[in-house]
This record gives structure tokens, sequence and C-alpha cells, in this order.
């Protein structure tokens, strides 16, 4: 039997905890689905839009005249301006405002470079299974100076020959296009950061995911998969525990924005390489360090900085178990 559904901020620890069909259950009204929705974005500091709310209504889209008459009549539920957030988060309207204002000139940007990222990555490394954009980008909240945020699936064994492939293209990206996002941040002050890896997923994190919370599935739902779409919606069809967040996942289509790429000399190299179980491990131990190496350098240039520490704690619990060195 399901139990019975406590608040969602205080039901689910920040990321931490796995959720199950037998330990969660939605909530009945309209309201509580609407609030439900809204504290899952608050969480990662941004509020929704009227018009995108009944789609991405926990639970299951709803006629949009009802999401909204639910909106206006909800005492949880600060509604103005076109965007909604929970009472007390009041200042991310203003947030969503300005960022929707300055969202379409930049999206078309944005997603020309994710597509050449990805489109890199692909080419780099045999290991890569299906690039997602997602983060401001794909929630079209995007601000001057962001940097692109991606998702990725792998090889199992592969996970940080294809971050550390990742972080090393970004750093051509960041050479390329740094100029276009000189109000983010930098790497030690020299280079701006345009791409980010949030997740590398493996095949065996996630068939089926053994985190199976609202947060995991909501990421899940924003994300936009531009290369690998099929694999993409074969992980979706693996997990049919999100059916219980938000149904709506399993009906949505992607066509491949960038198709599979030629290898490179690189690539095939690797590719021939860990046919051997053995050099499969050395590599990806290898990988590993070097990626532990970076993180120990930006951990030192960010010092005691307040804000960026609590900002890297903060991605660590949400990520959980799926972050870099949680495996």
């Amino acid at each position: 039997m399901l139990k019975t559904r406590e608040p969602l901020a205080t039901a689910i620890a920040w990321g931490t905890d796995v959720e199950s069909l037998e330990s969660w259950t939605a909530p009945a009204s309209l309201e509580s689905r609407i609030v439900t929705t809204l504290e899952i974005a608050n969480r990662w500091g941004y509020g929704l839009a009227e018009r995108e709310i009944s789609g991405l209504l926990y639970g299951g889209p709803e006629d949009e005249a009802a999401v909204v008459n639910a909106l206006a009549s909800s005492s949880a539920v600060t509604f103005r301006d076109g965007f909604a957030t929970m009472k007390g988060r009041d200042e991310l309207i203003d947030k969503c405002v300005a960022r929707r204002s300055s969202n379409g000139k930049l999206a078309t940007t944005y997603f020309e470079i994710a597509e050449e990222f990805a489109k890199d990555l692909l080419r780099l490394s045999p290991f890569v299974r299906s690039v997602a954009v997602c983060g401001s980008a794909a929630s079209g909240g995007l601000e001057e100076g962001d940097d692109i945020d991606f998702n990725l699936f792998a090889e199992d064994g592969a996970k940080y020959i294809v971050y550390v492939t990742a972080l090393l293209l970004g750093v051509k990206y960041s050479l390329r296009h740094g100029r276009r996002f000189s109000g983010g941040a930098s790497f030690l002050g020299i280079l701006r950061k345009v791409t980010c890896v949030n997740v590398v997923w493996r095949e065996s994190d996630c068939r089926p995911f053994a985190r199976q919370d609202p947060f995991l599935a909501f990421e899940l739902l924003r994300s936009v998969p531009i290369a690998g779409t099929e694999h993409f919606a074969a992980i979706v069809r693996a997990n049919p525990w999100l059916r219980l967040h938000f149904p709506q996942i399993f009906g949505r289509v992607h066509a491949d924005r960038v198709p599979p790429q030629p290898l490179s000399l690189l690539a095939r190299a690797q590719r021939n390489l860990v046919r051997s179980p053995r050099v499969r491990r050395a590599l990806e131990a290898g990988a590993r360090a070097i990626a532990s190496a970076f993180h120990a350098i930006i951990r030192l240039s960010r010092g005691r900085n307040p804000e960026a520490l609590a900002r890297q704690a903060f991605l660590r619990r949400v990520k959980f178990p799926y972050d870099v060195f949680q495996d």
C-alpha cells in the first residue's frame, strides 16, 4: 500500500534519498500538484511561466485554463506577470521575467554552440551514447554569461574517459566562444566557462536509476536530447517509475539535432584499446585521476568563497549519487 504523502520539502532529502513506487504517491488535488511542481522548480532557483505549468505538471498535464484558475486562487502560490512561484520566493518572478526577456536573443546561439560541442564530442569519444542539454538553456531562462549545461549518457567503464574528454573539449570552446560569455564564471580567472557537464550516466546507472524521486524525474523531463535521442528514449522506457511523477515524459518525441558522427583517429584508437578489459580499467582509472586533479585546482581557485562553496555543496547533494567521484 502507498504511504501517505508528506509535504515535498520534508518528505525528500535534497537529492540523497531513494524513492520508489511503494513509498510515494501523487497529491490528489490540482492545487497540490501545482505546488509540488513549483517546489521542484524553486529548488533550482526559478519559477515557472503560466503557459508551461500545465505541460510540466506533476502527475501529468492538465487543461491550461484550469491550471491558471488554480494558480490565481491558491494561497500557497504567488502568481503575477505571467509567472508563478511559491509564497516566500517572490523574488524568483522578477528573475524569471528578466531571464525570459533575454532568452530569445540567446537561445539560438546557445543551441548552435551545444550542437557544435556534441558533434565534436561524438567524433572524439566512441563511448558517448546520448547528449542532452539541460539547465537554463533547456528551460528557456537564459541570461548573459550562463554556461551551457549537458547531461551525458555513456558506456559502462567509460564514465571518466568521457568526462575528461568533455572537459578538455570545453577548453576549446572557452577559447573559441569565451568572449560571448564574459559575464559568467571563469577558470582561474583566465578561461570563460562555456560548457559544463553536469552528470555522466553509465548504462548501469540508469537501467533503472537507483534514485526514483520527482527531482530526478523533473530533470529528465526538462532535458533536451540533441544527439542519441533514441538512446535517451530507451532510458526513459527502462524507468517506468517516471510515470508516477511525470507521465508526460513518455509522450515526448525528439529528433536528433546532431546525427552520428564519423569517429576520429583518436576515437578509433580508444575503441581498439578497450577491447581488453584490463586496458579499459587502466584508461578509466587514469581519466579519473586527471578529473580529480582538475577538480582540486578548481577548489583551490575558489578559495573560501562562501557562495561558490555553497553552490558546490548544493550541486553535490542534488546530483547524488551520480556526481563525479560519488561512484
